[in-house]
């Protein structure tokens, strides 16, 4: 299987990912595929086309609307887990460098 995923990808496994988790929490476990409309604007044909083609979401009639749903296999759920963002290292603090003063050296009365 050649798929190479994109950011897209990603991002539309990630959202079908949680919807398709609030909808099997809400209807009591029953399998619902997920409306289309319910997907970001961004995630477009083609990237559902290629996910289904690889086999990581899977289409089918929603059960309420009779419309075209989409849900995460198996393999969509595992292929995020496997890509998960690595964690950002904390950035260290600035050491700020102390700046010479600005007066002189201090002088006396009998200094010259």
């Amino acid at each position: 299987m050649n798929c190479e995923l994109t950011k897209l990808h990603f991002d539309a496994l990630r959202k079908l990912r949680e919807e398709c988790d609030y909808e099997d929490s809400r209807s009591g476990g029953e399998l619902i595929f997920v409306l289309r409309n319910k997907l970001s604007p961004g995630i477009g044909d083609k990237t559902l086309s290629d996910l289904e083609g690889w086999r990581m979401i899977e289409a089918g009639i929603n059960k309420w609307f009779g419309t075209l749903g989409y849900r995460i296999t198996e393999l969509g759920r595992r292929e995020i887990e496997a890509n998960r963002p690595k964690e950002p290292k904390p950035k260290t603090k600035h050491k700020l460098r102390s700046l010479p003063p600005r007066l002189g050296k201090p002088k006396g009365r009998f200094d010259r």
